[in-house]
């Protein structure tokens, strides 16, 4: 069985919040992450033992969730860390008078690329098959780029969240 595999099995069962680390490319990460948990815990190398242990201790279940968990949050703030050392450095340019041109034709492409695909897939007659169904998936794809755009350059409930808490302790 793979890494992914095995830590895809081990936070469906133990740690079902993780599971939506898996879709990007820190997926083998996580997986080995769990694993290395899960041998931590349990003191065994392999990952049926392992699963066996864990379904029948539940003290060791519940470390194991504790320190699933405490990746999740790791990995949650590393998410953020990154997002916010992005903004910093546009507020850097911003204030040594430059602008970010990158940004803004990242932005505006993945906007006119969302706009092209929709209006393709809407307004061009073509037949069901593989080819349409391209158009829809680069479609979905464009949307997720667009929607991240968007909650980089006007904030996220969350992120927002953590400004009100950031600007609240200055007080």
């Amino acid at each position: 069985m793979d890494a992914i595999s095995i830590g895809l099995s081990l936070a469906t069962k133990y740690a079902p919040g993780l599971i939506r680390r898996f879709g990007g490319d820190t997926a083998g990460d996580v997986a080995d992450s769990l694993f290395s948990i899960g041998k931590r815990v349990t003191g065994l190398t392999n990952h049926e033992d392992i699963q066996r242990e864990l379904d029948q201790n539940v003290a060791l279940r519940a470390e194991f969730q504790k320190q699933a968990a405490q990746l999740d949050v790791d990995l949650e703030k590393a998410y953020l860390a990154d997002r916010q050392n992005a903004r910093q450095r546009d507020i850097a340019m911003m204030n040594s008078g430059k602008h970010n041109w990158r940004g803004d034709i990242l932005a505006f492409a993945s906007i006119a690329g969302l706009i092209a695909a929709l209006a393709f897939a809407f307004f061009i007659p073509m037949e069901s098959g593989p080819a349409r169904d391209l158009i829809l998936i680069l479609g979905g794809a464009l949307i997720t780029i667009v929607k991240d755009v968007y909650g980089f350059e006007f904030g996220s409930s969350r992120g927002s969240k953590e400004k009100d808490a950031q600007l609240s302790r200055r007080d």
